[in-house]
């Protein structure tokens, strides 16, 4: 949970407007060509906020890494500071994470210069995440404890809320799914108090993930459904997909079968959606077994007839076989012979 380079950007032009007399008067250069410059600076500072709100990021790294080189000469360090870690911030929205480090580290070393914790927690929260995306887990690890412990000295909770996220998804690449647990919790907490849904998503999808490879199944269908109540519409299909098949799995491990038809129903709507037949036949069989379990065999001999024709339409003769022969062993169940030599007839047409 990157702090986005226009947050940051938002701050730095509040900070570099005015140019300070004393401190420029200091430098080399004549009062008028630090007055230039610094004007200069400014406008390729406003330059890239525009093209950073027009998703040209590229452009917009240029611009800011001109307002950095002017900084840097006009010798304005706390301006210097700023930007440096904006340009840290867009390198890593670029995925280019060897320069968002190199550019974090410019920034960490100027914010203990300056003694300001607020630009300390960003450079720290920068390395954190792009350490981690480069598999150096144990830096990644220390970088965003120190951005979490700057977060909660300054008592800000916003900082707080990422920095914990983000924490935790380091616990969770290195398997430790206890302690991202907590973290998760604790973020959760802080985005709930914020009213920030955007963020209560990303951090409800997190936990439900967690609590899911934890074997905690109570926890994981409460924070997924949740997820699903607040946003299903927005989110894609896929991750619905995969959601409602971890929370059927976290029903039939609970033995709550009814519950967990109503999460399959809702997944094969998905399923047919995507047009994903394997899926298709996964969630059909699924529903049979749940049905066959409460006891309601019209229902289940349904689901396996659908299953069949679902594998018949990819044309997968070892799906077709595995269909067929749950299916001829759930209508002698049934007693129903006529349905499972109308069907066994079908298969050796077709095949």
């Amino acid at each position: 949970m990157q702090q986005t380079p226009s947050s940051v950007l938002e701050n730095l032009l509040e900070e570099t407007v005015i140019a300070p007399h004393k401190e420029l008067s200091e430098r080399s250069l004549t009062q008028e060509q630090q007055t230039c410059l610094f004007a200069e600076a400014n406008q390729s500072l406003k330059q890239g906020a525009a093209h950073q709100r027009q998703g040209n990021t590229m452009a917009a790294l240029a611009d800011f890494q001109k307002a950095l080189r002017a900084f840097r000469t006009l010798k304005q360090s706390r301006s210097e500071a700023q930007t440096v870690l904006v340009v840290a911030h867009l390198c890593y929205s670029l995925a280019d994470y060897l320069w968002a480090v190199d550019y974090a580290r410019q920034g960490l070393e100027i914010a203990h210069r300056l003694t300001d914790k607020s630009l300390l927690h960003q450079a720290l929260s920068c390395l954190g995440n792009s350490y981690r995306h480069l598999g150096d887990l144990d830096k990644a690890k220390i970088c965003m404890a120190q951005s979490l412990g700057l977060a909660k000295e300054t008592m800000d909770a916003d900082a707080e809320m990422r920095s914990s996220s983000n924490l935790a998804l380091i616990y969770r690449v290195q398997g430790d799914n206890e302690k991202a647990v907590a973290l998760y919790e604790r973020s959760l907490s802080l985005a709930e108090t914020q009213n920030n849904k955007t963020t209560l998503e990303q951090i409800l999808r997190n936990l439900g993930n967690t609590y899911h490879a934890l074997g905690h199944s109570r926890k994981t269908i409460e924070h997924y459904d949740r997820l699903l109540r607040l946003c299903r519409n927005r989110m894609e299909l896929r991750v619905v997909n995969k959601i409602l098949r971890n929370l059927h799995n976290a029903c039939y491990s609970l033995g709550d079968y009814s519950r967990a038809i109503v999460y399959l129903q809702e997944r094969l709507q998905v399923v047919r959606r995507l047009q994903d037949l394997h899926g298709e036949t996964q969630t059909l069989e699924s529903l049979a077994i749940n049905y066959e379990i409460l006891g309601e065999t019209t229902k289940a001999l349904q689901a396996r007839e659908e299953r069949l024709k679902a594998a018949m339409m990819l044309q997968d003769s070892h799906l077709q076989r595995q269909a067929i022969s749950s299916l001829r062993t759930a209508c002698l169940t049934d007693s129903d012979l006529d349905r499972v030599k109308r069907y066994l007839n079908y298969l050796t047409e077709s095949m």
